[in-house]
């Protein structure tokens, strides 16, 4: 009979599933461990968690702020099209997650409503993305690899079953930082598994075109400032890029939002959803966004 060290007596049925859980996880990750630096590395890794704790959905991404995620491992009732077409193109400059992976914030294993301090159910990416997707619960894990890369676990259940409950989050509190460590050196092992993605070449439908910004009598400073935000960047990594102050990148912007007659990011995305030529507009994309312009 199993007896806990720490107190006298057997250990109860609670106890013993736990105990079992974490024996069965730690054989898991020993697996992931003798992965490292491996194609299967990622596949590992989600079948470990899964056992951990019974996720639906498993998508890891690498985010960087100068480019669209490259998709490390993708196991969801997502709908591919949307996900590939909405999500990776476009709609995850707003995910909560990508966001705080920008901003360097440090949010353990959180759910991605409770990251940031406002009503997720309003905001733009549950309008744009969020709200056409089968996921009742998400919880995310941001593992930093450098300055410039972060490695995102996002753990969702679906529509049918039951939230993650308390003891999950614990068990998933308890392994992060092994998690992260693991994630984090086999990036560092294999950086062309994100490299082959993160710098693709583009072709002529996945570019921006930004060229009705001059229909607004927008700047090309303007322009290209626009260009930056539509892709995710920060006021500070536009200065970077442009060779300028932020205090400068603040004055286009400003100036540019003005011209627009807009007042935010998501406002400036949504007009250049509404003002991409058609032909280059996948439909599983227009509908959404249209609908939120009354269109």
């Amino acid at each position: 009979m199993l007896m806990d060290p720490g107190h006298e007596g057997p250990l109860s049925a609670a106890d013993r599933a736990q105990t079992s859980r974490l024996a069965m996880s730690s054989h898991s990750f020993g697996r992931i461990v003798d992965q490292l630096g491996t194609d299967e590395f990622h596949s590992t890794l989600r079948a470990a968690l899964h056992e951990l704790t019974g996720f639906n959905s498993c998508i890891i991404l690498a985010f960087t702020a100068a480019d669209e995620p490259v998709v490390l491992e993708h196991c969801s009732t997502i709908q591919p099209d949307r996900f590939r077409h909405c999500y990776v193109k476009q709609a995850y400059r707003f995910d909560p997650f990508y966001q705080a992976a920008l901003a360097g914030k440090e949010i353990g294993v959180s759910r991605i409503k409770e990251i940031f301090d406002y009503d997720f159910d309003a905001s733009p990416y549950h309008n744009i993305y969020y709200r056409h997707v089968p996921l009742i619960d998400e919880i995310g894990i941001l593992c930093p690899v450098t300055e410039r890369q972060t490695i995102h676990i996002s753990l969702g259940r679906c529509d049918g079953s039951q939230r993650f409950d308390r003891s999950v989050l614990e068990n998933l509190h308890a392994a992060e930082p092994l998690v992260a460590s693991l994630v984090r050196k086999h990036a560092l092992l294999r950086p062309d598994l994100c490299q082959r993605a993160v710098q693709p070449t583009p072709a002529k439908g996945d570019e921006l075109d930004t060229s009705w910004l001059r229909r607004f009598n927008a700047t090309r400073r303007e322009i290209e400032v626009a260009s930056l935000v539509l892709r995710g960047h920060t006021n500070a990594s536009i200065a970077c890029v442009l060779g300028i102050s932020e205090d400068t990148v603040k004055v286009h912007r400003k100036r540019l939002y003005v011209k627009l007659n807009i007042s935010s990011q998501a406002e400036l995305f949504m007009m250049y959803m509404d003002n991409r030529p058609t032909d280059e507009l996948d439909p599983a994309i227009a509908t959404p966004f249209r609908a939120l312009r009354g269109h």
